[in-house]
């Protein structure tokens, strides 16, 4: 099973987005279990500004309130999430768009203890029962991350950390994050292999960059799970997902 999560920007890119259903689809065909979990933090943004919102963030989470997790769900659960399916949809591909909480996927408590009326929160449970249906119907789950906690609430969750959690639960063979990040640098070229030991060294000597350092302890904490391989890349062609697999592209997370 390989768990692919991919960025928001990437996930805005239509021709970027048909190329990866081409580089898929063969896969899928062949009966491979593929889940998509998508962000969309720019469409959120947007949608905020639109309605008067400032987006906030706290600790790299975007901070949510009651009004703003009706425009999350507007962005992700709907124009994103179903714009994906359609592209999809439309490379022959049998997508079926869905978020956290459908089938109760994913479970989770608010982050932000102090804020009670903040929706932003983090994973707890996860139940593979409903993606296994899809997969048993030759579906291609297509899967946005706002969810709910166990009372019902949503919950803004975010991307990287729903994939992960996923992809344990899974025991996934591969997860895979793709952004506009072309992999791991270090002084500017990019890492083709990097081990669990390495990732720490690297965060704990600044090397790299912020917005990398969540992605690489998810690939350690992806690997301490039982994930076989993690991999971090840009993907922006056809035929650059088997040179993401082959290592060729991007840098690949490895156990010591």
């Amino acid at each position: 099973m390989t768990i692919i999560k991919i960025g928001g920007r990437t996930a805005e890119n239509d021709r970027v987005m048909t190329a990866l259903a081409d580089d898929l689809a063969g896969r899928l065909h062949d009966g491979e279990k593929i889940l998509l979990v998508h962000g969309g933090g720019s469409a959120i943004n947007r949608l905020q500004e639109t309605h008067g919102f400032i987006p906030r963030f706290q600790q790299g989470r975007r901070r949510t309130s009651p009004e703003e997790m009706a425009l999350v769900d507007m962005a992700l659960a709907g124009a994103v999430n179903k714009r994906l399916v359609r592209i999809f949809c439309s490379r022959k591909i049998a997508s079926w768009g869905l978020c956290g909480a459908d089938g109760g996927i994913m479970t989770g408590k608010r982050l932000f203890d102090e804020d009670v009326t903040d929706m932003t929160g983090v994973v707890t449970e996860v139940s593979m029962h409903p993606l296994e249906l899809l997969w048993k119907g030759n579906f291609l789950p297509i899967m946005a991350p706002p969810s709910m906690d166990a009372s019902g609430a949503a919950l803004n969750i975010n991307a990287d950390e729903a994939a992960l959690a996923l992809a344990k639960t899974a025991q996934a063979s591969r997860l895979i994050f793709l952004s506009d990040v072309p992999g791991v640098l270090n002084n500017g070229k990019i890492m083709p292999s990097v081990t669990m030991a390495d990732s720490e060294k690297l965060i704990a000597e600044g090397v790299v960059s912020t917005g990398m350092i969540p992605k690489l302890r998810s690939a350690v904490d992806a690997l301490k799970a039982g994930v076989h391989a993690v991999h971090i890349a840009a993907y922006g062609e056809q035929g650059e997902w088997q040179r993401i697999l082959d290592g060729r592209q991007g840098t690949r997370i490895i156990g010591e």
